[in-house]
This record gives C-alpha cells, sequence and structure tokens, in this order.
C-alpha cells in the first residue's frame, strides 16, 4: 500500500472535498482523484459517491477512515519527528546500550534531565549485549539510538564524543591488616586483586591506562562490575582498582592512590551517523552532555 494514498484518502474524508484536500496537501485536484481511484481499485469498493455538488462517503470509507486514522497518524508523525522535534510535548522513545557501571553513573541526571525538560520521553537504558559484534548492529540498524563505552568506535559511520573521564584508584579493606593509608608498588603486586574486567579495553581496564607494563597481578576474583568487586574489597584483603567515582559510593574501604602513573578511563557516546540530522536525537545527545557535565 502506497502511505500517499491513504494520506490523500485521509485528507478527503477530513475535507469532504477534492478541491481542499487538494490544496491541503499542495497537489493538483485531478492528482487527489487518481490517489482515490487508485486507493478504490486496491479494495475494490467505492469510497465516495456524488452528493450534489460535493461527495459523501460510503459506510466502507467510513470505516476504512476509522481503521486507519490511528496507525496513520503515528507512521506520518514519527517520520515527521526525526526532523522536528519538540521536547515538551514529544512521546518519542530513546534506546541506550550501555553497562551497569556507567548507568548508576550517568541515569540519575539524565532521568531529572528529562522529567525537568521531556516529561513524556522514555529512554530506555537496560539494553545489554553479549558481544561488541552486536553492539554495533543494533546501533546501525538504529534499534539502539546511543552506545555508551569506554572506546571510541573508530570504524566508518559512526561519531564519537567523550562525555568525562574518570581516574582509577585502589580500594582496600578499612581493615586490611597490612594496608593502611597508603600502598607501595610492591605491596600492591604482593596483594590479591579483585580484577575488574572491560570488553572494549585490554582484558583488565587498568592494563589499559596504565604508563606502563603491569607484572601479572594474583588474581582472586574476576568481575566486570565495579561494585562487585568493591564490595568484596570491602569485606576481605583483596584490593580492587576501580574509578574514584565507584569507589566513593563503597563503604567499608580505603581509598588510596595507583602507586604508578595510569591514564584516566574516558567514557564515549557513540552513534551511527544516519542520526546526524535527527532533532530529537541530537536532543538525546545534549541530553546526555549535560547529565554529565558535572563528571569533568
Amino acid at each position: 500500500m502506497d502511505l500517499n494514498l491513504l494520506k490523500t484518502f485521509d485528507a478527503v474524508m477530513k475535507s469532504q472535498s477534492v478541491n481542499i484536500a487538494a490544496e491541503s496537501l499542495g497537489i493538483t485536484a485531478p492528482a487527489v482523484s487518481q490517489a482515490l481511484n487508485r486507493l478504490r481499485e486496491q479494495y475494490n469498493e467505492p469510497l465516495f459517491i456524488r452528493e450534489g455538488r460535493g461527495i459523501c462517503p460510503t459506510n466502507f470509507a467510513i470505516e476504512l477512515h476509522a481503521e486507519i486514522q490511528e496507525p496513520l497518524g503515528l507512521l506520518v508523525n514519527g517520520a515527521k519527528s526525526r526532523y522536528h522535534f519538540d521536547a515538551l510535548v514529544s512521546n518519542r522513545t530513546f534506546r541506550i546500550s550501555s553497562h551497569k557501571d556507567l548507568d548508576i553513573m550517568i541515569l540519575p541526571a539524565l532521568t531529572k534531565f528529562r522529567a525537568e525538560r521531556a516529561p513524556n520521553v522514555t529512554i530506555i537504558a537496560d539494553i545489554e549485549h553479549n558481544d561488541e559484534a552486536s553492539r554495533q548492529n543494533d546501533l546501525r540498524r538504529r534499534k539502539v539510538d546511543i552506545m555508551l563505552s569506554t572506546v571510541p568506535l573508530e570504524e566508518h559511520g559512526y561519531q564519537n564524543k567523550k562525555l568525562f573521564e574518570q581516574e582509577l584508584v585502589v580500594a582496600v579493606s578499612a581493615k586490611h591488616p597490612r594496608i593502611q593509608g597508603e600502598i607501595s608498588e610492591q605491596a600492591f603486586l604482593s596483594e590479591s586483586h579483585v580484577l575488574w574486567q572491560t570488553q572494549r579495553m585490554s582484558h583488565h581496564t587498568l592494563n589499559s591506562v596504565s604508563n606502563k607494563v603491569i607484572p601479572e597481578r594474583k588474581a582472586a576474583y574476576t568481575t566486570g562490575s565495579a561494585l562487585t568487586g568493591l564490595l568484596l574489597a570491602a569485606e576481605t584483603d583483596w584490593l580492587c582498582v576501580s574509578s574514584r567515582w565507584h569507589a566513593k559510593q563503597a563503604s567499608g574501604v580505603q581509598i588510596l592512590e595507583i602507586p604508578f602513573a595510569t591514564q584516566p578511563v574516558p567514557i564515549y557516546m557513540t552513534w551511527h551517523l544516519s542520526q546526524a540530522k535527527d532533532k530529537g536525537h541530537q536532543w538525546l545527545r545534549e541530553a546526555l552532555i549535560s547529565s554529565t557535565e558535572h563528571f569533568n
């Protein structure tokens, strides 16, 4: 079914006039009549009958219009929303692919921003992927609007923007029997560790940002969750390297400086270039920038 046929039919039903419908659509009256004839042929049912100098819809046309009005409005307005987005009245849904460690940092401020500026917009941020290939495919197919991660996606067709950075620290139990107040490099390497994994950087986060090659550490436990590592560090003698922000959320730990130079961990948002002119998508990107300014 040609969507334009239904748009034309809708305009005629609302105006009860071929000429008025043509004027509202910006086309000629013969073009409107031709569209109505094509639609009549597709349904094999009469749509309008002559009544005096005007036209009158048949029962079939009245029933058809009632059926298509809502879905037609969603289709037409959905396409327009990509270029005409009013945050105060839009009920659009945005999808973000992230990670639990990032979600707990970003979502509270983003949710507040949305509530104040776009109360009818929905943001779904609990989308997880088992591998990077599926993440990128969903981004390219627009099943996901934005991806949040620690590494920019350099492949052709994607755009990246760094939102903020986080320093890494060492978290150890406040009751640690050997470490209090500071930690030497020797002590750091001699203790057992909770290793914080990542999919997109080097296998372990610390190895990705260290300015030196780190000898293999004693792994007591491996996790993809910063908070899991911090909770374990608080209740054991294990060390946990984590971001400073996450470490501050944990109780029962000392926050110590890493005993050698490291680079901060960057957080990027990534989107497909096909979204560049989408006004709603532009709003979402601006919302993420504004919601994470306090981390800089």
